[in-house]
Order: C-alpha cells, then structure tokens, then sequence
C-alpha cells in the first residue's frame, strides 16, 4: 500500500568528476562514457523492471481489495437469499400447503426483485406453492434436491450449479433450504432461481478494464458465473484453473496467469474463498492492459539510454539526461500514487485503514460521507469511538481476534452500528482484511463497509408483520398462541393457574351494515385498546378475527385475553367484568355513536384443560354458552351441545 508521502528514488548519476593536470583528454572522456553507458544502461534495466513488479503489484492489491468488495456483494445476495428462504420455511411449517407466495410478492412481503422464483418443494419433489404459476413440477432429480435430502448437521443455504429451469425455461442458479418437521423428518426444501448474470453485475461498478474478469466459482468446480472481456458465461468447468488449482493450499492468493487459462488473455489475478459458502471469487486485470502504461516508458527509457551511448556527449549531457529520467522516473510514480488515491476515493464502498489500536489512518470519500465527518475528525478517532457505547468492548474483541487469525474458519465479517456524527445510527456489513509487513506482522487492517440500514428497516418491518394484526396492531393469532403457550409452560413449572378469556362483540354487524366497514375498523381499532386497558402489563390480548392474508380478516370481532396468573374463577369474573363494562360504553365513529356488547367465555387451567387447544374449545363453547342465555355476559360453562 502506498504511503501519504511518498519519497522519490535517490538520484542515479554522480556530479562530473574533477580531472588532474596531464591526464590524457581522451582517455579520460572515453573511461568516462564506458562507465557512464554501464551504469545508465544497468539502471535503465534496473528501472523497468522495477517498474513492472510495481505494476504487477499495484494490480494485485487493487485487485484484492476489488475481491473484497464482489465477495462483500455475494455474501449479501446469498444472506438475502437465506433470509427469504428461511421466512417461507417458517411459515409453510406453519401455515402448510395454504401458503400463498404469489399474493405475498404482489403485496410486497417478499420484495428481492432477483429472485426470480421462490417454490416450496415438498419431500417428493413435488412444487405445492410458488410464485409463479408451475403446474405440476418435481424437482426430485435436482442436485438441491438430492443434496438436501441427504440430511446433514448444518442448516445452510445450498447454491446449485446453473440449470435449465423447469418453471422459466432459461439459465437460473437454484438456492434451496432444507425443511425439517418437528419429528425431525425430512420435509421438502425452498428454493428460489437467480439469474447468472446477477451475479457478475460487479463487473460494471469496477473498472478492470476491457479485458477484465470476473468470476463465481462453486468448490465443486462449477462456474456459477463468469464475466471475461464483457462477455458473460456460466456453467464451465473450473477444476483445470490455475487459480482453483492453488485454492487448495491458500484460500485466497494472487497469481499471474501467464498462459490465459480462460479466453487466452493474459491476466493478474486475486482470488477469495467465501467465508461460511462452498464458493470463491476471482478478479483479474488483462495483463497487457496493466502493463501498458509501464511498456510505454520502458520505449523511453531505452531510447534515453541508445541516445546517450550512440551520441557519447560530454559529462554535462549526460548529466542532463540522468535527471530528466529521475523526472521521469518521479513523474511516473507521482503518477501511480494518483491513480492509487483516485481509487480509493471513488471506490463504491467505504473504506478504511485502522492501526492494530483501532485508530483510523485514512479513509476514502464514501467512509467520510456515511459517517458525516472530514478525513480529520475522523483521525482524531477510534472506531471504537465511533460504536455504539455497550459495542465498544465487543468491537476490542473482534479486532484482537481478527488480527491473530490466520486460519480462514475465523469470519472476518460483521455486522455493525456506527454512530454517525449527527447521532444518527448506521447499521453496516463490515469485513476485515490485516496488512502484514516483511515479518508477517499487522501492518494495519483495511475495513470495507456497506450501508445496510435499509435492509435493517426491512427484517425488522418483517418481523413485526409476520406477529401482529395490521388493523388493530395487536398480537395475531400465531403471537396469540405463542404467549398462551409459554404463560401455561410457566404455570406448569411454578404451579399456578392461569386462564383465558374469548370475546365476541354482539352487535358488531349491525355496525358494519348501519355505517359500513370504515367505521366497523374504527370500532375494531377502539375495542382493542379498550381490552388492553382492562388486563395487566404482564397479560396478553390479541384479535382472533380470521387469516390477516384474506378480506374476511376485516369482519372479525373475536378477540382473545390470556390471564398469566389467576388464584381462583373469581379472577377470571373480575377481568370479564372489567371488560363488559369496557365494551358497554358508547363508541364514537366519526360523528356516530355506537352501542354494543360482548359474550365472553372463559376457561381456566388446569380445571377446563391441560394445553392451549382444549382451554381455548371450552372458552369458545363457554362464549357460546355466554350468547344463548343472552349475551352482554360472561360464563365459564360451556352452552349445551358446545365443547
């Protein structure tokens, strides 16, 4: 890595030397070339083979850290991937074969717009709901599903190599999760196709030139996607590659390759091994291409170094041509300092180097930007200082792990919140590479960091959705069951009763008829808070009124309220009276008053039942019982014909 400053390379010739009295004119002017001609030519070679390792170098760290930044874009794809494949798993082991995908993508839950299909594949193979319309479609021959039919300890995304998709009809990469039942059982997989080329769009935001490539390779040797020369491809074997060959012993490494393993253009390598994936990503720059700028001079330098031996000017002369090609030689690296910091700067990712003590030494433009603060407040900072105050030791610890790992098991990768400058909060994806000098200590560690804030507000968006009714903002029914379920495990463990309560508006249709469905979701809305104000913090209430993915969810006036802690039915009376005389107020919609009142069952635990089934079919028939002897009422027993 270039230094801030840099130093220019000690001049190469000597001041003309003093000649004494008597020495022969001649033989000390053709001495005086001789050695001049050795020394210049001996240099000029000297410098131009410095110059193109220097190049070669150049191109290998500006291609390391181009391969940080592809792998950075991979992981994220494949952890977006993971993520909706995990969300559509959960809810089929919920939900079963009723699950819905395409009315989830055209109501925006799943949002990836490069993941072309997402299926669920049941263990015969057989697709029982996806996106797109499929037909009957087994994927039972699939190497996903193959793979993730035999089981394993892990539960991890499988990335397929490129097929003909069944449902598509063109090229997709296939990523499939492997579903398990409760029993442990086997029980299908979702998998979801992304275009080859998705993978390779990198290619347009780095510059490695006309002849530059990119590459996705699965360990298994299979190409994922390619992209050399502006041409992309997918598909081909990479077992035979030199780069593959040698990820074996290193995981990551730069290589030149001399012979053009690919489309026969030579080329500078650096390659990565993918953290957490069976995968590895490869950038190179056309050799030729890197080389140029370097081959340009080396014309100058010989035609430099022809002139002055042919012409064997005087001490003088040659003089003047070993400073001009210092100026040259320091032109030329003033040059490639410029082309290094436009680099950095304008790269699309932030980017910093932090000491092994967490102080920051430069960062590019995008870092500064993020963050909102200049290049000299920010070195005036640790990126501890930067961090959330209850983060800060855990970030010490990080960087002291990443800085004595050598082994690639150890994830460089995290993800992270910075406190920006004016107190905002920016959740990045992070990843870590050391600097090591001569002795193989850290030098300085390179920090690449990716805004995810907007990924952030969409798990969390997600999360909330998938457990709350969006009409009222309660608990739904999955929420419902798992606090009921977990206030009766607690019961269990320490005891003591508990109890639940089911509600069901009387006269809640009349509303809807009289003054329509806008002002009956008022009425919903008004209920809801009215029912948590009759229950203890520690109390949960939910609206019970049917699947929030279909429109007759809107009509339902069932409500449940689980009592955490009860001593005995009297308890259960005194929360249902609180809540008839709640719900016997008058409600205002819009300039409309309303009346209504509820029918409210109960049941308690363990006398009415022992798990969350047979207390809510009592409750429910206890409801019923509540309604028949003329609503406005509560009842613990179940009506006649009921439970």
């Amino acid at each position: 890595m270039p230094n801030d400053e840099m130093t220019p390379p000690p001049d190469a010739a000597q001041p003309p030397r003093r000649y004494r009295p008597g020495t022969p004119l001649s033989l000390a002017i053709a001495l005086a070339c001789i050695a001049a001609i050795a020394g210049l030519w001996l240099v000029t070679l000297q410098r131009i083979a410095f110059e193109r390792e220097q190049a070669v170098v150049s191109a290998m760290r500006s291609n390391a850290g181009l391969a940080i930044a592809f792998e950075q874009q991979v992981f994220r794809t494949l952890k977006a991937a993971e993520q909706v494949a995990a969300f559509v798993r959960e809810q089929y082991l919920q939900q079963g074969a009723d699950i819905n995908l395409r009315e989830w993508v055209a109501q925006g839950v799943i949002r990836e717009a490069m993941f072309t299909i997402v299926s669920v594949v049941d263990e015969r193979g057989d697709i029982v709901s996806s996106s797109r319309e499929t037909g009957a479609v087994n994927y039972a021959d699939r190497a996903f599903f193959r793979a993730l039919q035999g089981g394993g300890a892990r539960d991890e995304l499988f990335v397929s190599g490129p097929v003909l998709g069944r449902v598509s009809g063109q090229w997709r990469i296939p990523m499939a999760l492997r579903i398990v039942r409760g029993d442990g059982r086997f029980g299908g997989v979702v998998v979801m196709s992304v275009d080859p080329a998705n993978f390779t769009d990198f290619y347009r935001q780095a510059d490695l030139g006309e002849q530059g490539l990119l590459e996705l390779a699965g360990l298994d040797g299979v190409v994922r996607g390619r992209k050399a020369g502006g041409t992309a491809s997918f598909g081909a074997d990479a077992r035979g590659l030199p780069w593959f060959q040698r990820r074996a012993a290193a995981p990551e490494g730069d290589l030149v390759d001399a012979g053009g393993a690919v489309d026969g253009v030579p080329r500078i390598l650096s390659y990565r091994s993918m953290a957490g994936y069976p995968l590895m990503v490869t950038v190179g720059t056309a050799y030729d291409e890197v080389l140029a700028p370097v081959m340009q001079r080396r014309a100058n330098y010989l035609a430099v170094a022809a002139g002055a031996s042919g012409t064997l000017l005087c001490f003088a002369l040659l003089l003047i041509a070993v400073l001009a090609r210092q100026r040259a030689v320091a032109d030329a690296l003033a040059s490639s300092e410029g082309l290094f910091r436009a680099t950095f700067h304008q790269a699309a990712t932030g980017i910093a180097h932090i000491a092994p003590d967490g102080r920051i030494l430069r960062a590019n433009d995008k870092f500064c930007r993020m963050l909102g603060y200049a290049l000299d407040e920010l070195r005036q900072r640790t990126v501890f200082d930067l961090g959330e105050e209850g983060e800060r030791d855990a970030a010490r610890r990080f960087l002291a792990r990443r800085l004595s790992a050598h082994s690639p098991v150890f994830s460089p990768e995290m993800e992270k919140a910075y406190r920006r400058k004016d107190g905002g909060v920016l959740w990045v994806y992070e990843a870590l590479g050391v600097v090591r000098d001569a002795q193989g200590r850290p030098d300085f560690l390179v920090a690449v960091t990716q805004d995810i804030s907007a990924r952030k507000e969409l798990e969390e968006r997600l999360s909330h959705d998938a457990l709350h009714d969006a009409l009222t903002g309660l608990p739904n029914r999955v929420m419902f069951h798992d606090r009921f379920d977990r206030v009766l495990e607690s019961a269990r463990r320490h005891g003591r009763h508990a109890a639940v309560l089911y509600v069901d508006l009387d006269g809640f249709k009349s509303v809807n008829d009289h003054w329509g469905h806008a002002a009956g979701d008022m009425l919903l809305q008004q209920v809801a808070r009215r029912l948590e104000g009759c229950v203890r913090a520690e109390d949960t209430v939910a609206r019970l009124g049917g699947d929030e993915d279909t429109v007759a969810r809107l009509g339902g006036d069932e409500f449940g309220i689980v009592l955490a802690a009860v001593e005995h039915a009297d308890d259960c009376e005194v929360v249902a009276g609180k809540v008839l005389a709640a719900l016997a107020q008058p409600f205002a919609l819009d300039g409309a008053v309303a009346r209504i009142s509820a029918s409210v069952g109960g049941a308690l635990f363990p006398v009415h039942g022992s798990d969350a089934r047979a207390l809510l079919a009592h409750a429910d028939a206890a409801m019923y019982g509540a309604k028949q002897a003329g609503k406005n009422r509560f009842s613990l027993e179940a009506a006649p014909g009921q439970g």
